[in-house]
């Protein structure tokens, strides 16, 4: 059984990542889906109610496994908050995934950060397989 971890943000790289996963996966493998909502956007809207953040956070990543399971492949979603390329990269490694396939760019509709910059950091630091999907 493979573990296949994606960094996921609502972006249409995010997307084709997640789609590459779940075409990649066989029976019996797993897709982790993972929101990492990044520190500069919880500091810069600490005036809001953090709630709403991670709500719409959870409503993507819901959507997401619902994609997955309409596939019968198992997929589980979890949502975190911090640097997102380091929660990543250690998230990866705890849980030992097979596979990180990370889209090339992402622009979350939660935050404005570009995943670019966090595939390459990933890529660079992991001690996990990464695939960076364009």
């Amino acid at each position: 059984m493979a573990q296949i971890l994606v960094p996921y943000d609502g972006s249409d790289h995010s997307w084709k990542a997640l789609e590459k996963a779940l075409g990649m996966a066989e029976e019996g493998d797993e897709i982790i889906i993972l929101y990492v909502i990044p520190a500069a956007l919880i500091e810069e809207f600490a005036i809001l109610d953090p709630e709403v953040s991670r709500a719409r956070a959870h409503e993507m990543v819901n959507k997401a496994i619902d994609k997955a399971i309409a596939r019968e492949i198992k997929a589980i979603g979890l949502v975190k908050e911090g640097n997102v390329a380091e929660e990543i990269i250690n998230f990866a490694s705890d849980m030992k995934v097979s596979l990180i396939i990370i889209g090339s760019i992402g622009t979350g509709k939660i935050g404005r950060f570009t995943l670019g910059s966090v595939a390459e950091r990933v890529a660079r630091h992991s001690d996990r397989p990464v695939m960076i999907i364009r």
